[in-house]
Parts: structure tokens; C-alpha cells; sequence
């Protein structure tokens, strides 16, 4: 995450929260000096029941909502300094215009800052990768085909 010319003024730690699939997961701490650089890989796994075309998980995760919030250690619960939210179906399959680099394709994104953030908005690096597999229901207990 990069801010050029912005200091924080609280020196607690920061850490990246992210919303996917129903699923809540947050980063390691970071000291409080842009730029920020987690260095993580987050896993996300969720079986879809009932769903055999393609095309009705996309229009699934068309209405889901995937959420990343910047959040500084502040007492008592922590502040969030900055926030990113996108459909899932963008967040996990975003259109062609990428930017290679040396792990795979990244995506820069402006974060939405909060009232309590002054300066510029962050801007977020990340990249994607996503695997879709069929598998096989029977007798309750699931199976990769």
C-alpha cells in the first residue's frame, strides 16, 4: 500500500483486513511508515451447493461483496484508515487490463479514505488467483472429480 507524502500521525501498527466468500481474514502487523508491504498470501475456499453452470456462480458473486479495510492498532478497537469494496465476481475475476510483474498479474486500486485519514488516498497492489473445481456429492461427503 503506497500514500506518497503522507505520515501517520499515530505510530501503532497497521494491518489489512479482507472480507471474501463470508470469510474474514486479516494480515500480520506492519510498523506505521508508508509504504506498507504485506508480504501474504490469503486462501479463501467456499463450496457453492447446488450450483452446476458456470454461469450462475458468476451472477452468484455478482451479489456478494468483497472488503478490504486498512486499520491502524488504535485503542481501544483499532481505526480504519481506509477501505476498498468490489463485487466478487470483479474482485476474484477482474478484466483484462493488468499490469504483469514478476508473481503474476497485479491490480493497483485507489482505497475510499476515511473521514479520520487526511492526505491522499492509498493506493493498493494485490493480485488474484482463483480455481474453480467440480466435485461430487455422495453420501454427504464431498469429491473432487
Amino acid at each position: 500500500i503506497t500514500c506518497p507524502g503522507v505520515q501517520l500521525k499515530d505510530k501503532q501498527e497497521l494491518y489489512l483486513s479482507v472480507f471474501v466468500l463470508g470469510q474474514y481474514k486479516k494480515t500480520e502487523c506492519v510498523p506505521a511508515v508508508f509504504p506498507l508491504c504485506f508480504q501474504e498470501r490469503l486462501v479463501f475456499e467456499k463450496e457453492f451447493a447446488n450450483i452446476v453452470d458456470p454461469g450462475d456462480l458468476v451472477k452468484l458473486l455478482e451479489f456478494d461483496t468483497a472488503v478490504l479495510e486498512l486499520i491502524q492498532l488504535v485503542p481501544p478497537v483499532g481505526k480504519v484508515l481506509a477501505t476498498y469494496e468490489e463485487n466478487t465476481r470483479d474482485f476474484l475475476f477482474p478484466d483484462p487490463k493488468l499490469t504483469y510483474g514478476r508473481r503474476g498479474f497485479q491490480r493497483e486500486v485507489l482505497m475510499k479514505r476515511s473521514p479520520s485519514f487526511t492526505g491522499i488516498a492509498p493506493k493498493l497492489r494485490f493480485s488474484t488467483t482463483s480455481l474453480i473445481s467440480d466435485s461430487l456429492l455422495i453420501l454427504g461427503r464431498s469429491h473432487i472429480q
